[in-house]
């Protein structure tokens, strides 16, 4: 979600950084070919006396060839003794230390435990000797002795302070087609009966010293293990395509990828909603809570605030009134936060409330209310003595709610939020607010027609049910629960990192599908306003669901489950599971905690068989005598040594508040090294993957070029656009017959396809000169359309009067005679139009303008002019302005009315999904994935892609 005034500084800070660490010797791609000039001839030396000749041998012997260099022999591997010897012991206490097995240890020797500072509270003995048991998995053969570290009493390490285990094994005994990427780590909790088969955090291979290491949030067995299998020839199928995502491009690429797996080799979505599970809890139990309930606390217009869920890298302190604000990337302030809510209830439908009649609006408004004025819906806002009465849309009785309207009694109204300045995100309810919320309804307990600080916003996501697993039992009330020893008897916890298919707290209603036919979680049948014996919508009430016998979720909540990429990969057979690799990453504190998001998401791909690795910043996987900057192809990893799937985790937990603010470290972009490493790193990872193929030097002469293609998608059902980068050496008359794989690069919230694809220019340097596999990189159209361009800087004769533009490029729109004299982004060209005078008149006028000339001077009237005649509106001036094939009222942004100003679709950002709703608030809206599904047959007709076929690789 990339707002633009952040998106110019960070994509110039890559483009400097891509020239310089890219290109290295290499001939830039859009200079011109470089031609040698001849060497200055040496002046011919006089004549030298010959020479006697000297008759040759009949038979001339060769010069003996130089013997090769004899390769170095391979490192000798560390052996250690198959026998188990004496168990190591040490007291460690709150300022951390270690503990290493010596020589007594046999099979152990080396093996260490390491407890950071403040994960014991005082002096803990700790132990690390052989366990009795093996405990990996079916089709997997140890690779070493299973490891027993363990306190006197079990124990649980917070966040920053997990432990660090070196495990060990002979390395001598490994086979050699063994390699880090197939080692899978097996652990038994002390608290818990069950063996675990987590993510590798922070792994550190030795496979010469025949070590592995990795941190815990717990004690208890380790053992690693590899499939009997491991390095052997397999057969795989390849798409020659993979998709990234910069944040609502990283969504859409984690769910169009899995949905349409068969197309897919990798996905990288770059700090997105990569888990919806998660993220919709967030947003409807903390982004929308904190008021009391009827029965809690003070009561209704009481203040209770919300529990944190204790969500590794989750913001403390968030609910309705005070969300989270955050500048990197965009300022997110509460307008900010509405935009991308209402823009979610476009894609998905709203999953707060639920009417059948429109996806987007409450049960009970009507689409005309979307149409009113906006100074008439906020008019209670105004504060003051000479203030219009309210004419606030009112529910007056019969709403009812279980959390705050039980009875129905109380009135519920649309209201108005919006930032109301500093400090930003917080709701000041002495302040107004002229931005209507639209997707919910406030309890209006004093009846002034407004939402006060402490009115309650109303949610109906589901039907109340206990998230106690499918065995319904809480697991406080399971046999042998000790809340210390024993915390889940039944094993049924989930948890991200332990239990990933855990059905108890997992935010998530499961049936007897979910249960396999075994049990169900309990639940309540009555509707999703939480209270049996209320008026259903069909019968003139607000509720839905009640007495049909089955669980109901808000039909708009389900479908955004339904969307969520790690559920979707769960579905998949084992062998497409196997197909599917993924980067990803996020900042830790990303203000939507998208790297907590991103940890479910590993969760669930560890437990479909990935051997996944998680990484918290880049010098994890980075030689130790580089600092800063991830230089390209020098950390190819073409095999995923660094794990199958990998999360980049960035940010220093540690880090100052003067400097997190001065810096923006671990936040939605990060620092400027974060933010080039994020992409530098994907972009290497994912340009190595295709290890198979053979890519030489290109000839630089053919460098990339970019262009904008606009086509007619039949599932959209209008025109629709990507930005195409080409490879260098695509050009090259002797490489006609050289086809690439595919990246296709989804922008983020805000952006438009121009905003990235000069980023496959700037990264030609490594495909110029072999490191990387050369591939097409495109950027598909994400935006809704066009709701900022004003017709007096749209480059188009709106009005009719010969004239075009003013107001924001006057200044730039200026006579010239040559590129030079131009500011960035214009060219100097002929007039198009009016008088010239003598000769041929040339103006500087932006590259995309349809018509070039003087500026309209009837624009420059007003900074904010939308119109160069005052009457003429984007919905009744005959032109596309959103570009999409669509005019005035055949475009259904416009929505039916003349006077909206905007063809756009939605706010800012599509989520390229198919749109549940219009912007009137009706049903079907525009399919952007559709869009998506044809473009990709749109590049392979007119581009050379390469065509999926099954190749032979290593396991």
């Amino acid at each position: 979600m990339i707002r633009s005034e952040v998106r110019i500084a960070w994509l110039c800070a890559l483009a400097a950084y891509a020239l310089t660490a890219c290109g290295g010797d290499e001939t830039e791609p859009d200079d011109p070919p470089v031609t040698a000039e001849p060497e200055p001839e040496a002046a011919e030396p006089e004549p030298a006396e010959p020479e006697p000749e000297t008759p040759e041998p009949e038979t001339a012997e060769p010069e003996p060839e130089a013997a090769e260099p004899e390769p170095e022999p391979p490192p000798e591997r560390t052996s250690r003794p198959s026998a188990c010897g004496d168990a190591a012991t040490a007291s460690i206490g709150p300022s951390g230390g270690a503990l290493t097995v010596g020589v007594d240890g046999g099979a152990l020797v080396d093996a260490t435990v390491s407890i950071g500072p403040r994960a014991f509270a005082g002096q803990v003995g700790v132990t690390v000797q052989c366990a009795s048991d093996d405990i990996v998995g079916a089709g997997y053969v140890p690779l070493g002795k299973p490891l027993h570290v363990a306190t006197r009493t079990p124990h649980r390490f917070g966040y920053g302070n997990w432990a660090r285990v070196r495990y060990v094994f002979d390395a001598t005994a490994m086979p050699e087609a063994v390699r880090s990427r197939h080692l899978r780590l097996y652990w038994k909790a002390d608290d818990s009966g069950r063996v675990a088969e987590p993510p590798m955090v922070n792994p550190e291979f030795d496979l010469v010293e025949g070590t592995v290491a990795f941190d815990t949030p717990g004690l208890g067995v380790f053992q690693v293990g590899y499939r009997a299998d491991a390095g052997q020839p397999v057969s795989r199928r390849f798409a020659y395509r993979a998709i990234a995502g910069i944040s609502m491009g990283a969504g859409g690429a984690a769910y169009f990828a899995t949905k349409h797996h068969e197309k897919f080799d990798y996905i990288m979505p770059l700090g997105g909603a990569v888990d919806w599970v998660y993220l919709l809890d967030y947003i409807t139990t903390r982004l929308t809570g904190g008021f009391c309930r009827h029965d809690q606390g003070g009561g209704l217009g009481a203040w209770c605030g919300v529990e944190h869920t204790g969500q590794q890298f989750e913001h403390r302190g968030v609910n309705y009134n005070n969300f989270y604000y955050q500048d990197s990337g965009g300022s997110f302030d509460r307008e900010e936060y509405g935009k991308l809510f209402q823009d979610l209830a476009f894609a998905y439908g709203n999953p707060l409330m639920y009417n059948p009649d429109s996806p987007y609006l409450p049960p009970g408004v009507p689409n005309e209310e979307l149409l009113r004025p906006v100074a008439q819906r906020c008019a209670a806002e105004c504060r003051g003595e000479r203030c219009p009465p309210p004419e606030t849309f009112t529910i007056e009785r019969g709403f009812y709610d279980d959390e705050y309207n039980p009875d129905g009694d109380l009135p519920v109204i649309m209201f108005c939020d919006g930032e109301d300045g500093e400090p930003l995100g917080k709701f000041d309810g002495n302040e107004p607010h002229d931005k209507p919320s639209d997707l919910v309804l406030a309890v209006d307990l004093n009846g002034n027609g407004r939402r006060d600080t402490y009115e309650p916003v109303i949610r109906n996501m589901y039907e109340p049910y206990g998230d106690v697993g499918c065995d319904s039992v809480p697991s406080s009330s399971e046999p042998g629960y000790d809340p210390i020893a024993n915390p889940d008897p039944a094993g049924d916890d989930y948890d991200w990192y332990r239990n990933p298919l855990g059905t108890e707290g997992n935010w998530m209603y499961d049936g007897f599908e979910a249960c396999g036919g075994d049990g169900a979680e309990p639940y309540i049948d009555a509707g999703i306003d939480g209270l049996l014996g209320t008026p259903q919508y069909r019968d003139g009430g607000y509720d839905w669901g009640e007495g049909n016998g089955r669980f109901d979720y808000n039909p708009n909540y389900q479908r955004a489950l339904e969307l969520n990429g790690g559920s979707m990969y769960l579905k998949l057979t084992p062998e497409q599971r196997a197909r599917l690799q993924v980067w990803t990453d996020g900042g830790i504190r990303d203000l939507f905690n998208f790297a907590t998001a991103a940890n479910h998401w590993m969760g669930r791909l560890q437990a479909g068989g990935q051997n996944v690795g998680i990484y918290d910043d880049f010098p994890r996987i980075m030689p130790e005598d580089v600092v800063g900057a991830y230089l390209p192809g020098r950390y190819s990893d073409p095999f995923g040594e660094l794990g199958q799937s990998v999360l980049m985790r960035y940010g220093d937990p540690w880090l100052d508040d003067e400097t997190i603010l001065e810096t923006q470290d671990g936040q939605h972009v990060g620092t400027t090294i974060q933010a080039l490493n994020r992409f530098m790193s994907m972009y290497d990872w994912v340009h190595n993957r295709w290890e198979h193929l053979e890519f030489g030097r290109a000839n630089a002469a053919y460098g990339s070029r970019t262009e904008t293609v606009f086509f007619h998608s039949e599932r959209f059902g209008k025109t629709f656009r990507y930005a195409i980068t080409v490879p260098p050496g695509y050009d090259d008359p002797a490489a006609t017959d050289e086809r690439y794989p595919l990246l296709i690069l989804l922008h983020g919230y805000g952006q438009r396809p121009e905003d990235l694809p000069g980023t496959g220019v700037l990264l030609s340097g490594p495909m110029v000169s072999g490191a990387w596999a050369r591939s097409l990189i495109v950027s598909p159209d994400g935006s809704c359309g066009r709701n900022d361009l004003r017709q007096c800087n749209d480059g188009i004769d709106n009005d009719k009067d010969g004239l075009v533009d003013a107001g924001d490029d006057a200044e730039r729109r200026v006579r010239c005679a040559r590129d030079a004299e131009c500011t960035t982004g214009y060219r100097c060209r002929p007039q198009t139009f009016g008088k010239q005078g003598k000769g041929e008149a040339r103006w500087c006028c932006r590259e995309g303008m349809a018509h070039c000339g003087p500026p309209d001077p009837q624009c420059g009237l007003r900074a904010d002019n939308k119109s160069e005649g005052g009457a003429v509106t984007y919905c009744s001036d005959g032109v596309d302005n959103d570009r999409d094939g669509l005019t005035d009222l055949e475009d259904e942004g416009c929505m039916g009315l003349l006077h909206l100003d905007t063809e756009a679709d939605c706010r800012e950002g599509s989520f390229y999904t198919a749109h549940q709703a219009r912007k009137d608030g009706t049903p079907g809206g525009p399919d952007w994935e559709g869009a998506l599904l044809d473009m990709i047959d749109h590049i392979d007709t007119h581009y050379r892609t390469r065509r999926p076929e099954t190749v032979t690789v290593p396991r």
